[in-house]
Formats: structure tokens, C-alpha cells, sequence
């Protein structure tokens, strides 16, 4: 039996979600991000302003220059993970098996459930007929339910799906049949195959690799010479080939992260470790909402010049509390903020998510293990029933006086999306 794998991701979402909740924005071009004065970039755009050549992650302001006519948003989080958690619950009416990538995107694993959708098996296998309409009753349901369009790939593994759905934006379905992976694959540029970022996708260059097809005549020996470990995962990917299992645990999200570009390069440290502080209580609170915890921390920053750095450190036992992970922040910090130069972003992800009866508390850890829990549990109904910024504790004080706030929390020049 061959597997059959749907890769699902929601067209231009942000900004989708934002033409729904307000109808006069629909057909025309809505960029998500902020002011096309400020220093962040696109996280979102519509397509009536991608026509323009709006991307995502462009500066604000050379988006403004593309498309002045653009309404400029600064991002609501609140409502883009209400629509994603309704999103994900209509795939989970069709099959338990969800595995959740992001906000917009996700994978179904429909293996073994011909049957149950009007598929005919036979001795040469399963009829493809009974996926194509499936696809279009899900693509159906989500507009139906929240005005929202999805692109799906259909595939025998994610990688193919993967690759499908992003063939098939805006709004399409793309099938590739039991063993025409290869064929789909080759006349791709490199860089539409996952895993193959800027630098990659450079190296290859180097040796005249410019599409999936040419990457299969490099040995398997030169690729790990060039790549390592990575190298073998190319030389078996460019051939269709991913054994990569759909895993479904809690909403199946693998990490939350939250970063923002300050409204002002700035080397004041109590204001970068006050807003380092503030995006790890948000980054631990969606986590606890999650019924997860995490074992592993990163923090990112990004140098006015635009140089980039990240570290990260595993924690000795899983958390979902604000301070296990801010004390390990802040020491990450100390390791990256090497330079005397202003910094411009800073962002913090939490990963290794588990969930909590996966472990129990050592020894050293049971010792107000369950006075801690009671804490952010009043910290986090405080939070719901009267706003973010009800309270504001430890060095995210410092932000005090230097940003507004609203309900939700500080308000961010870039919008703390989680990704």
C-alpha cells in the first residue's frame, strides 16, 4: 500500500484573513506588515498585490514603492489564530491525521481510507478520481465555513505534496500519480524543492545545477563530499523519494516563535532585553494555550547592517514557564550581542514541544514545580479577562514609556506573528 498525502496551505493568509473580516478590502491589494513608513517588512500580501511584485518579506517601503495604492495593515495575531485553529478543525473532520506546519499550512494522511471515500481498489491499486474530489470538498468546506482559499498537493509523500501545493497557487489542486514523482520534479528549479535555501541553492549553481533534473546526475559521493548528511537527503529527494511520516501530536505545531524590528536601530540593552523578555512570555503563553511544553530555546538578532545570528540551548527538562526560558534568553544574548553596532530585530522560538504527561519532574524540579503551574495559571485568566497588558512584569518594564499599548499587548511596529 502507497501513501496518500495531502499538503494543504491557505492562499495569502494574513491577508485573506483580513479581506473576510472586512469586505472592502476584497479585490483589492492588502499588504500585512505595518506602515509602508516603518522598518518592517511584508508577512503577508494579496494577490492583487503580488501582481505588482509585493513579496513576502520585502521591506515595507519597497512594497510601498511597487504598489502605493496598497492598504497597509499592521497584523491582528488574535485573529489569524482563530481562523487557522477553525481551518485545522474542519481538516480533522476528514482525518484524524493532521499535521499542523504553521498557521497556514498543514499535512492530511489519507493512507488507507479508499474505501471510506468512494475510492476502487484493484490489483493495479487504487483509482486517483476519488482523491481529486475529496480535495474539492475539503477547498469547498473551508470556503463555505471561513471565506477562506487553500491550495492543495496530492501526493505518494510530503515532499511531493509539498511541492504540488505550491505549484498549485492560488486556489488550484495538483495530483501526481504513483510513480511519475521523478518526472514531476525534474524540470523544477532547484529552488522549488524544500530544504534548499540562498546559500544551497548558490553551491549548486556553481555546478551548472539549475533545475531538479540536473541535480540527479551528481553521484551520491560528491553530494555528501559537498553537503554531508544533507547531501544524502538531496540525492534521495530530487528523486521523489521521502519516507517522512505525517505526525499528528497535540495541533502538531513543531515551534512557536516571535520576533519584531524595533522602530529604531538601538544598542540601549535594557530595551532589547525588556522586548526579548516580552516576546518570551508571549511565545511560552500560546504554548501553555497549546497544552504543550518545550524543551529547547533560540533567540535572533539582526544587526542594523542586516548581519543575522542565532543561537539556541536545550533546557534539562520540558517547561511551559516564562522564567525557565527568559533566564536562558538572556544568556544566549550576552553570546550573541558581540558588536558594538545598533541592532534592528530580535526574535525568540521555542521548540522540542511535548506534551506533559510525556515526562515527569526529577528530583530537583518537583520542589515548587506545582506552585509555579498555579501561577501563570491566574497570570494566563488575568491575561484572558482583562488583556495582555494587564500585567507587565520583569525587564519588560523597560518597554514601558517607549511603546503603546492596547488589549493584546505592546503594539509592534513588525507584528510578533508567530510563524
Amino acid at each position: 500500500m502507497h501513501a496518500f498525502i495531502f499538503h494543504i496551505d491557505l492562499d495569502a493568509f494574513f491577508a485573506s484573513v483580513e479581506q473576510v473580516l472586512n469586505p472592502r478590502l476584497r479585490g483589492r491589494p492588502v499588504i500585512v506588515g505595518g506602515s509602508p513608513k516603518g522598518r518592517g517588512v511584508v508577512a503577508s500580501a494579496s494577490y492583487e498585490a503580488r501582481r505588482f511584485g509585493v513579496k513576502v518579506a520585502m521591506p515595507l517601503h519597497q512594497a510601498y514603492n511597487l504598489c502605493p495604492q496598497a492598504v497597509f495593515l499592521p497584523g491582528h495575531f488574535q485573529h489569524y489564530s482563530s481562523a487557522s485553529a477553525e481551518v485545522m478543525s474542519i481538516f480533522r473532520q476528514f482525518t484524524p491525521a493532521v499535521e499542523v506546519g504553521s498557521l497556514d499550512e498543514a499535512y492530511l494522511d489519507f493512507t488507507g481510507f479508499e474505501r471510506l471515500y468512494g475510492g476502487k481498489v484493484s490489483s493495479r491499486g487504487a483509482d486517483d478520481k476519488w482523491l481529486l474530489n475529496l480535495a474539492q470538498e475539503i477547498r469547498q468546506k473551508v470556503k463555505e465555513r471561513t471565506g477562506l482559499s487553500v491550495s492543495i498537493g496530492i501526493g505518494t509523500s510530503k515532499l511531493i505534496a509539498k511541492v504540488a501545493s505550491n505549484l498549485a497557487k492560488p486556489a488550484g489542486i495538483i495530483l501526481v500519480k504513483l510513480g511519475y514523482e521523478e518526472a514531476f520534479l525534474a524540470p523544477l528549479k532547484i529552488s522549488r524543492l524544500p530544504g534548499i535555501g540562498k546559500a544551497t541553492q548558490e553551491k549548486l549553481e556553481r555546478f551548472n545545477i539549475k533545475r531538479i533534473g540536473d541535480l540527479k546526475r551528481l553521484p551520491r559521493d560528491i553530494l555528501e563530499a559537498s553537503f554531508g548528511v544533507y547531501g544524502a537527503m538531496l540525492y534521495e529527494r530530487c528523486r521523489g523519494r521521502d519516507e517522512t511520516e505525517v505526525v499528528t501530536q497535540g495541533d502538531g505545531c513543531k515551534s512557536i516563535s516571535r520576533e519584531t524590528t524595533f522602530d529604531e536601530d538601538t544598542m540601549d540593552r535594557g530595551y532589547i532585553e525588556g522586548m526579548l523578555y516580552y516576546l518570551t512570555e508571549r511565545a511560552a503563553r500560546d504554548l501553555r494555550q497549546m497544552g504543550m511544553k518545550a524543551r529547547r530555546v533560540s533567540v535572533k538578532i539582526r544587526y542594523c547592517d542586516f548581519d543575522t545570528h542565532t543561537s539556541s540551548k536545550s533546557l534539562l527538562q520540558p517547561t511551559d514557564r516564562d522564567f525557565d526560558f527568559q533566564k536562558i534568553v538572556l544568556k544566549l544574548l550576552d553570546k550573541l550581542f558581540t558588536r558594538r553596532v545598533r541592532m534592528r530585530l530580535v526574535g525568540v522560538a521555542i521548540s522540542g514541544l511535548s506534551r506533559p504527561h510525556s515526562f515527569q519532574p526529577t528530583f530537583f524540579f518537583k520542589d515548587n514545580f506545582h506552585r509555579w503551574d498555579g501561577l501563570y495559571q491566574s497570570l494566563d485568566r488575568i491575561r484572558s479577562r482583562f488583556g495582555f497588558s494587564a500585567i507587565i512584569s520583569g525587564r519588560a518594564i523597560n518597554l514601558l514609556g517607549e511603546l503603546k499599548r492596547d488589549f493584546y499587548g505592546f503594539r509592534l511596529r513588525t507584528p510578533s506573528l508567530t510563524r
